[in-house]
């Protein structure tokens, strides 16, 4: 039988299994994901002189990454549940080629990148049960993942920094459709 979502329940990602959880725990579960992600992005600029703020970092931006927009509906104003929960799985999915990156190139502690990548999945589990009617593939583009590839250290880890940021922003967005009951 399926249990609460908690240390017991964590490390099984069975896609089919029913996640028993409240909005509650599901608001928890994206809060420790930010708060790892910070840690994450901490972590890097530890390492790196130019960091966050950097308009050279900003300039190299050509990643597509997944953002939310007023359309989506995780806004306060124009806030729809159901159209914010579909984009927010929506654009999880899409981040999984980015989390492949990090995977690939995060010189940090590796066991992060795949607590992250275990956490988004049990996350996309429980809002695919909240929208049953949800039509998405991840993008498995590979040809996005070379494309990203460098052998700059300070551009792969400027990519890492804005993959980081961005999932980040994402997920905080997205805290308003968990919160409803």
């Amino acid at each position: 039988t399926p249990g609460p979502l908690g240390e017991d329940f964590k490390n099984d990602t069975t896609p089919g299994r029913l996640l028993l959880t409240t909005p509650e725990k599901t608001e928890a579960l994206i809060k420790r994901m930010v708060d790892k992600i910070s840690a994450m992005r901490k972590e890097i600029c530890e390492k790196n002189d130019e960091c966050e703020n950097s308009k050279e970092t900003l300039a190299e931006n050509k990643l597509n990454l997944p953002k939310m927009e007023e359309k989506d509906g995780c806004f306060q104003s124009g806030f729809n549940q159901a159209i914010c929960l579909i984009r927010t799985t929506a654009g999880l999915l899409e981040y999984q080629i980015y989390l492949d990156y990090l995977q690939n190139e995060y010189e940090g502690n590796q066991e992060n990148v795949r607590d992250l990548r275990k956490n988004i999945r049990t996350l996309i589990q429980i809002l695919k049960q909240k929208i049953a009617d949800l039509i998405t593939t991840p993008a498995t583009n590979t040809d996005l993942l070379e494309k990203m590839q460098s052998s700059n250290e300070w551009v792969k880890n400027a990519k890492i920094i804005l993959i980081l940021r961005n999932l980040e922003n994402f997920l905080q967005f997205s805290l308003r459709a968990i919160r409803m009951k």
